[in-house]
């Protein structure tokens, strides 16, 4: 897979205008896939529509050792306690990106006495710095903070969602750092045209099951507590470079998780930019999809692999 992901960014030859940052792991270039605008993924909690992505380039598992537990210090990876598996794509027409994430459990855990507060269940977060910005999401220095001063700084150039389900009393979906804000109340997303999120669960609390999560973001420049009409947004395109990341937090039968398992496997992936990984925006792969606008890119990478 190491080698995969270097020969991908050494034959996909595009222009950047983005500034290169520090990021984790160090030397790492991942890829989203390209969606055709034919065939975005509906934000439903089927994951079926995510078929057509090769599993080889583009998913991240902790089977091939991209996410890996953080927190407990003793790698924690027992694939028969718990597994999970995550692809990243984007679509140029729509102008987003989107994200899939499954799970398998031994022991689900969706019961938290209090359902307006976050980070107190199972859960999938997803992080995003679209411009590649880098830098701090979340600073402790921040809270000692006036709070019209802190909303100034609290993940406005990098976004951070939460997601519980089934939902409790009907909140599921978080934002961080107040938990909501005019994109989610914790039981909806008033703005669907920034935000789309589609999951389901098999099993019940107490036992084994699985998650399946989906989600469809903007790639905020800058995000604004007071609204849309003071947030800003990237204009994506094929070649640039976003700062992705992504952690799932897996109770059992303690009030507190038992661990944490991330991409890249850095815990504090959720508050520094800096350490989320650099993911490129693929072209639409003109073998697979001739109606669409085709580079030559895919052709090459898929002769260099046959070739190998």
């Amino acid at each position: 897979m190491r080698f995969l992901r270097t020969s991908l960014a050494a034959l996909l030859i595009v222009g950047s205008s983005s500034t290169l940052f520090a990021h984790e792991p160090p030397g790492e270039v991942f890829f989203a896939f390209q969606f055709p605008a034919n065939a975005v993924p509906a934000m439903d909690g089927d994951l079926s529509d995510w078929n057509m992505v090769p599993a080889d380039i583009f998913e991240v598992s902790m089977e091939n050792g991209w996410i890996q537990e953080t927190v407990r210090g003793d790698a924690g990876n027992d694939l028969s306690d718990f597994n999970a598996r995550q692809i990243w794509a984007w679509n140029e027409e729509t102008n987003r990106v989107y994200a899939m994430a499954s799970v398998v459990d031994q022991y689900l855990h969706n019961s938290r006495e209090d359902p307006t507060l976050y980070n107190w269940d199972d859960d999938w977060e997803f992080v995003l710095d679209a411009d590649h910005s880098g830098g701090d999401m979340y600073n402790n220095d921040w809270t000692a903070l006036p709070q019209e001063e802190n909303r100034e700084l609290f993940f406005t150039t990098g976004r951070l969602w939460e997601i519980h389900v089934p939902p409790i009393d009907g909140y599921w979906a978080f934002t961080l750092i107040e938990g909501t804000d005019w994109l989610t109340t914790g039981q909806e997303l008033p703005f669907p045209e920034y935000v789309e999120i589609g999951w389901a669960r098999t099993g019940a609390t107490g036992g084994p099951g699985t998650y399946a999560y989906e989600i469809k973001l903007t790639p905020w420049e800058r995000w604004d507590f007071d609204g849309p009409g003071q947030s800003t947004i990237v204009d994506l395109e094929v070649g640039s470079i976003i700062h992705v990341g992504s952690l799932t937090k897996d109770y059992d039968e303690s009030e507190s998780y038992e661990g944490s398992y991330d991409f890249p496997p850095v815990h504090n992936v959720w508050r520094n930019a800096n350490l989320m990984a650099d993911m490129e925006l693929l072209p639409v792969d003109g073998a697979a999809f001739p109606t669409a606008v085709a580079q030559d890119s895919w052709g090459r990478i898929k002769t260099h692999f046959l070739t190998k």
